[in-house]
């Protein structure tokens, strides 16, 4: 059984802490899930998308301070950081018959949408389908009703590369879609807690104007000792947890008697805390 790429520690991991035999199967699906459910609960205590190592695309704000955080650690490796934008092309709905026309731009897709004679109408294209912007531009334009016009500076970016946006009216309005501004390279990355040094401030006004691609996390056989032994103990104890009678509050057995303690999140327990909170971020979150 495949587990998502980037849980903390892999399904023989987990049937190993939990003493279960090689034919011993039938709980493979709950195991599963709840590594997925215990990884991403150690990742949101640490304040992070993934504890593996990932890529990421963010926009933050602009100021004139020296330090940026971004929101995922320990860095690895920077790919870019663009401060500013440039307009690649212009998207208009110019077919005369629709009440209203929208252009949105996701982290993933650009979304179309028309309503013509009361019907609406939405078109999606996954951005990473198409290698140029020049690709894209086509793939548009063979949708009735739809013009693209891309800048001759920008027919080789990739679509990947447009800066999201919400959707904007294109009836018979052109909407103009970026790209990131070149790189900026007066930067030192102090990548333990994701923070980055700009000698001369982050200070381009507009919002979410600054791009940052990177690579965060660790490589799956880096991951800390301590982090995987607490995704373990997470999946045993929620495993012991949806192994057990929970209707069954309370048992009496001649002079023996035990009660049940109410539920509470395994993500509190006391050991569990100790073990994650070396890895938490460290440092003063200021400018």
């Amino acid at each position: 059984m495949a587990l998502n790429n980037k849980t903390i520690v892999n399904l023989q991991d987990a049937r190993l802490y939990l003493g279960k035999s090689s034919t011993d199967t039938a709980d493979d699906a709950l195991i599963d899930m709840l590594v997925q459910h215990a990884s991403a609960s150690v990742a949101k205590e640490l304040g992070v998308a993934n504890v593996v190592s990932t890529t990421y695309r963010e926009f933050h704000d602009g100021h004139k301070g020296c330090y940026m955080w971004l929101d995922n650690y320990p860095i690895t490796s920077v790919d870019l950081i663009s401060v500013g934008r440039d307009d690649a092309l212009t998207i208009t709905y110019d077919n005369g018959d629709a009440s209203y026309a929208t252009a949105e731009v996701t982290t993933t897709q650009l979304k179309l949408r028309k309503r013509v004679s009361g019907v609406l109408t939405a078109s999606a294209f996954t951005l990473v389908d198409y290698a140029t912007l020049a690709l894209l531009e086509a793939a548009v334009e063979a949708v009735t009703g739809w013009t693209v016009v891309v800048s001759t500076d920008f027919t080789g970016y990739a679509a990947a590369s447009l800066v999201p946006m919400p959707g904007k009216d294109a009836n018979a309005i052109e909407v103009t879609l970026s790209v990131p501004d070149q790189g900026e390279d007066q930067c030192e990355i102090e990548g333990t807690w994701g923070k980055l040094y700009n000698p001369y401030g982050w200070s381009w006004a507009g919002r979410r104007g600054i791009c940052f691609e990177y690579t965060a996390g660790y490589a799956r056989a880096d991951i800390p000792q301590p982090l995987r032994a607490a995704c373990l103990m997470i999946v045993k104890m929620s495993y012991d947890s949806a192994k057990r009678d929970m209707s069954v509050k309370e048992e009496r057995i001649g002079d023996y008697q035990y009660k049940l303690a109410d539920h509470v999140s395994v993500i509190t327990n006391p050991v569990v805390q100790e073990m994650i909170e070396p890895f938490r971020r460290q440092g003063v979150f200021g400018i």
